[in-house]
């Protein structure tokens, strides 16, 4: 059954028309079919059918309406219910919400196509004439809004063939005529484009009194100047294809032949990824709009699942969206990136999926191709969206001889055939236990295959999941660990219990208490580890499954000393980096014989960056151990690291579950410096108010007790979260009651660093005589004692107090000072805020090359700390400039 209001309204059976009455009562109906499965009052439905002066028989009438409408359609309930009456009906019947759904979810095509014409066609009553008109505005922005998609995807011509037909009924529309000079321009008719544009201004002159406005005005210039919209790059994210793949033709083959979405499911290490990846390559040509791809990591021990908003916002940028245009919201970024693909033929490769959950928003619902791999069969996927499933097996024998003779050599394999069947039969075919055997063959060219396969005879293939007992990899790993030496095992079972994506190899001396590089490197030659960058180790997820589910007697000391090896690691870089900052009373940290140490700012830096991820991920198990102390200390240690760098997430997310340890610890000053974290973190991210909310938490906590530097500490920090809501005035009070707390306490650098806020807060204020001389004081005490980081932010400061008091050329020359004291301490978002500035004054002063220079260092080094907002609005002055 469908019901029609967009044209005449009307009812189909089975694609047949059904005779639901005359004019008044198909009234009745659309009454009904517009607020589908909601009651419609009486009321409602006279003034619906008969307007404002209905006769006086009108219930009586519309009572026999209903009870014909009943007859005409018995399989539609038409409910009587108080006050009312409700048509029950799956809202996706109805053509007009229908249109609506479409429309929400960005498939404009196909929301149009549902139009046949005028809405509610020979219904005349005042209510059906407003509708009308409303729904003649959503048919008219619904075109626009397919104009756009057409726009960004590059159809041109589909944006002329749609909207020409309805200049002449907008004349007056800038949006139309915009989208109309835009395709005009990219299709190489540029006068076309600036005779549009003219039309348009005369008519608005003579009609209205009133020029275009400014962006259409802007727009005129840049067709004018030959600035046409380009197409934007096809975007290639595909990983490049697996080396050495073999067979498969029976998959290719249903590749070529699968429909819109297809799942690839099987077992780990079976080879999904290698098989979609080089059916993408070899079939490129079919895409010719690009390729998307991400690693969804579903089934990735090192860390969670990639969110579909992370997963959504790589595809955008990918696609040429900007990052300050992509939604805040993943519904709205779902449906932008629908919008985009929508007529485009393009490949997307969703890897290694979790779940149809996490699939489902990245579907693009349109002429594009969707693989997805993964180790579940995604039934909610197939049942939902109609995708196709391919199950991958393990390779027939020819296959898995081909490819042990691709990694290891023809000649090799055709020297012991009897070995090599062996060995097929024994890895069952899986290429992933080919690979392993290869690696350890690769590894001892020497020992000849039939003493590999003997080795392997005896170990018993059992199921990884109990669910495929014949996809499993636990025998072979179980037959290489067998081989390994017993250093080499103990840290083959501990590695795979180690937090983090990746582990250095200090970190692996840490975990067994020894030097690991031999075993290291015995583990890298039969494929157990790889080396994804000098020192640092990566285990295959299955490998690492099967790696922490081994014995060992070690087991909760080697986590102790890995923990330590972190914590000490955390310090260190934190001391080297941040001499001056005020360290919290610390419970004792575990102890570790390995420990890293920084021999200069670089190298701390360094370590930082690569062990970040690793450092999270032990604050995470700490938590699961339950030692509380390690997960808030590790927090502490890493916040102005993260700061520093643009961890801005792994900051927040370290404080949050800092807070939690804290709760486990009966100390009043560690629940306060949780909450003043967890307060700083929040106003990181703007969330001004939750902010202030925990820094209060934390005042409280405080209030009674005799610790003057911590509350000198959430002061501080409560004033810099009402400064960066720009509510100095709120700011000023906490600013000052934190320098009077530090004061008496003997502590010089740290009572300067609170004189300069208070000095900065008053800046803001625009008392700037006051405010900068309690920043040149603290600027003394800074040099004193070698604090370069807070004296160039103090400088800084001073720096602004000079431009705000209209000394402009003081305030630039103080800016460079600064520029070279941030190079060298490494403060590289204060050095892109500094830049900005310079570049601004630079402006003013009429210099718009060296501007422009400042602003493009800026650009870059705010890109560089995860600064995206702040990377896109000094690229708008930019552009500004040109």
């Amino acid at each position: 059954m469908r019901f029609q209001l967009l044209g005449d309204v009307r009812v189909t059976r089975d694609g047949q028309h059904v005779d639901v009455g005359p004019v008044r009562q198909r009234s009745v109906l659309a009454a009904l079919l517009v607020d589908v499965n909601e009651t419609v009052s009486t009321d409602q439905l006279v003034d619906r059918v008969w307007g404002d002066r209905p006769p006086t028989t009108a219930r009586g009438t519309l009572a026999s309406y209903l009870t014909r409408l009943r007859q005409a359609l018995p399989e539609v309930p038409i409910e009587r219910v108080r006050g009312g009456q409700r048509l029950v009906a799956d809202p996706t019947t109805v053509d007009l919400l229908e249109f609506r759904a479409h429309m929400e979810a960005g498939r404009h095509e196909q929301a149009l196509g549902l139009w046949r014409g005028e809405p509610l066609d020979g219904l005349t009553t005042p209510w059906a004439v407003r509708l009308r008109e409303t729904l003649v505005d959503e048919h008219f922005a619904a075109v626009l809004d397919l104009a756009d998609q057409y726009l960004a995807t590059g159809r041109y011509a589909d944006v002329l063939a749609t909207l020409n037909p309805l200049s002449a009924a907008h004349p007056l529309d800038e949006r139309l005529a915009g989208q109309l000079m835009a395709a005009l321009a990219a299709t190489g008719r540029q006068a076309d484009a600036l005779r549009q544009y003219d039309r348009l201004r005369r008519q608005l002159a003579e009609e209205l009194g009133v020029d275009p406005g400014l962006e259409l005005q802007e727009q005129y210039q840049r067709i004018l100047h030959g600035e046409a919209p380009a197409k934007a790059p096809a975007p290639q994210q595909l990983l490049s294809p697996p080396r050495a793949f073999v067979g498969r033709t029976t998959e290719l083959a249903r590749l070529d032949e699968a429909g819109a979405v297809v799942v690839v499911s099987g077992a780990g290490g079976i080879g999904k990824t290698w098989l979609a990846l080089h059916w993408a390559h070899r079939d490129a040509y079919r895409f010719p709009d690009g390729q998307l791809y991400v690693n969804l990591r579903g089934f990735d021990p090192s860390g969670r699942p990639v969110s579909p908003e992370r997963a959504l916002r790589g595809f955008l940028e990918g696609l040429g969206v900007p990052s300050t245009a992509v939604p805040s919201e993943v519904e709205s970024q779902a449906a932008l990136y629908r919008s985009l693909l929508a007529g485009r033929r393009m490949l997307v490769l969703l890897d290694n999926a979790a779940d149809s959950a996490q699939v489902a928003p990245l579907l693009p619902g349109s002429t594009s191709t969707v693989i997805v791999t993964s180790r579940d069969q995604l039934t909610g996927l197939v049942a939902s969206h109609g995708a196709r499933r391919l199950t991958v097996d393990t390779l027939p024998p020819r296959d898995a001889r081909a490819l042990l003779a691709a990694r290891i050599g023809a000649d090799r394999v055709a020297a012991e055939r009897d070995a090599v069947t062996e060995l097929v039969d024994s890895c069952a075919g899986m290429p992933l236990a080919l690979s392993i055997v290869a690696g350890r063959a690769q590894a001892y060219p020497a020992f000849p295959l039939a003493a590999l396969a003997a080795e392997l005879r005896e170990a018993r293939l059992n199921a990884l999941d109990e669910d495929d007992p014949l996809a499993s990899v636990r025998a072979v790993l179980s037959w290489s660990t067998d081989a390994l030496k017993p250093p080499e095992a103990q840290l083959f079972a501990l590695l795979g219990l180690a937090p983090g994506p990746d582990i250095s190899a200090q970190a692996a001396d840490a975990l067994i208490g020894a030097d690991a590089g031999r075993a290291l490197r015995a583990l890298e030659r039969v494929s157990l580890v790889q080396q994804n960058s000098p020192g640092r180790y990566r285990m295959h997820d299955l490998v690492r499954l099967h790696a922490a589910e081994q014995a060992t007697s070690d087991r909760d000391a080697a986590l102790d000393r890995l923990i330590g090896y972190y914590m000490h690691g955390a310090y260190a870089v934190e001391r080297a980096l941040f001499p001056h900052r005020a360290p919290p009373v610390l419970a004792p940290m575990p102890e570790g014989p390995i420990a890293y140490e920084p021999p200069d700012d670089d190298a701390a830096w360094a370590w930082f960056h690569a062990e970040h991820a690793c450092l999270a991920g032990t604050a995470r198990l700490a938590m699961r151990r339950r030692q509380y102390a390690v997960v808030w200390q590790l927090a502490w240690f890493l916040a102005p690291l993260r700061w520093r760098q643009g961890y801005l997430d792994d900051d927040f997310d370290g404080w949050r579950l800092a807070l939690a340890a804290a709760e486990h610890i009966d100390d009043t000053a560690v629940r306060a410096h949780a909450s003043r974290g967890l307060g700083r973190a929040c106003v990181q991210f703007h969330q001004i108010d939750e902010g202030i909310g925990h820094l209060q938490r934390a005042l409280d906590l405080l209030a009674d007790t005799d610790l003057a530097l911590e509350r000198a500490i959430v002061h501080s920090a409560t004033a810099n979260a009402f400064s960066t809501g720009r509510r100095y005035a709120e700011a000023l009070p906490h600013a000052r009651q934190a320098l009077a707390l530090l004061e008496p306490l003997g502590q010089p650098v740290l009572t300067a660093q609170a004189r300069s806020q208070v000095g900065e807060t008053l800046v803001r204020l625009r008392e700037n005589e006051a405010g900068r001389a309690l920043l040149e004081q603290a600027v003394t005490v800074f040099r004193e004692h070698g604090d370069v980081d807070s004296e160039a932010i103090t400088l800084s400061n001073i720096a602004i107090s000079l431009d705000q008091s209209g000394r402009p050329a003081e305030a630039l020359a103080l800016f460079a000072t600064c520029r070279g004291l941030y190079t060298t301490s490494g403060n590289h978002y204060h050095l892109a805020d500094t830049l900005d500035r310079s570049g601004d004054i630079l402006l003013a002063f009429g210099d718009i090359d060296a501007a422009a220079e400042c602003w493009r260092e800026a650009v870059v080094l705010f890109a560089t700390t995860h600064q995206r907002e702040f990377a896109e609005r000094i690229k708008g002055k930019l552009t500004d400039l040109s």
